[in-house]
């Protein structure tokens, strides 16, 4: 299984240009493949503090943040400091963020259809445990405890 990591990164690189060009034909030229996960957070909850956000998609805080700025900007988001707490910055979709909904439901059909292509369930409930064990020997390794 040698180059695993490199196959992983190229097939990511691969779904993030078909996500571009599915992107582009809807019209959504300042959407990058990198704000899908927070869309998807945010139409299942509907608002949701940075942190959390950031912690749910497994994403470092000052990503999340410019992520969101740029969302922002597009006006598909607004940010606002909880009444309770004003240190937690609460990220909510607007009117315009949550029309997407449908076109993002749509893409992530097609994204599954193409990558799932040739692979029966067998296949790919195989593929999930591997990918997750895998993870999990990162995270253990990341922590400093051994193999």
């Amino acid at each position: 299984m040698r180059g695993t990591v490199n196959q992983l990164a190229r097939t990511l690189a691969l779904a993030n240009r078909y996500l571009v060009e599915q992107l582009e034909q809807q019209g959504l030229h300042g959407i990058a493949p990198s704000h899908g996960d927070i869309f998807v957070q945010l139409f299942a909850h509907g608002e949701l503090p940075m942190s959390e956000l950031a912690q749910r998609i497994g994403r470092d805080p000052s990503t999340v943040t410019a992520l969101v700025k740029k969302l922002a900007t597009g006006g598909y988001v607004t940010t606002a400091k909880q009444a309770e707490d004003k240190r937690v910055v609460l990220v909510k979709l607007t009117d315009r963020g949550r029309r997407l909904q449908p076109v993002f439901d749509s893409i992530s059909n097609a994204l599954t259809t193409v990558q799932c292509q040739g692979l029966d369930a067998e296949d790919l409930e195989a593929f999930d445990r591997t990918l997750r064990t895998m993870q999990e020997n990162f995270e253990t390794a990341l922590k400093g405890e051994p193999a």
